[in-house]
């Protein structure tokens, strides 16, 4: 820039490409299990909640959660609907963990830690 040159700033028009919206799909019926899905378990529902409220603010909020997310589990909405998913969540983490006998291992990996030689089977 040099000092004949105007520094005003101009708006030039631009051609965007149109906004879509996309619509989500949630069509739990091509894997099978489509109650296993949208129904968790109870268990699941208040697993999930009190890990993500002991994770958030420790062992009362935690209490508060579990306890909270029991309640919402059967109301329509975004609380009954993030409920649901927590729990959902949580039943895959769980099968997972059975799976891979992550139980089994913890304790061989802390009788180590005491010298215990515990063999883990896999």
């Amino acid at each position: 820039m040099n000092a004949n040159q105007d520094s005003t700033f101009e708006l030039v028009p631009s051609d965007h490409p149109p906004i879509v919206e996309a619509v989500p799909t949630t069509d739990f019926t091509a894997s099978g299990n489509e109650d296993e899905n949208e129904n968790p378990s109870d268990t699941d529902i208040i697993v999930g909640c009190g890990v993500a409220g002991l994770i958030v603010g420790g062992p009362c909020l935690a209490l508060i959660t579990a306890l909270g997310g029991n309640w919402a589990k059967k109301k329509q909405g975004p609380f009954g609907e993030s409920t649901r998913a927590i729990g959902r969540i949580t039943h895959v983490a769980g099968n997972k963990a059975k799976d891979e006998k992550f139980l089994h291992k913890v304790k061989a990996s802390v009788a180590s830690l005491f010298g215990e030689q515990e063999e883990v089977q896999m």
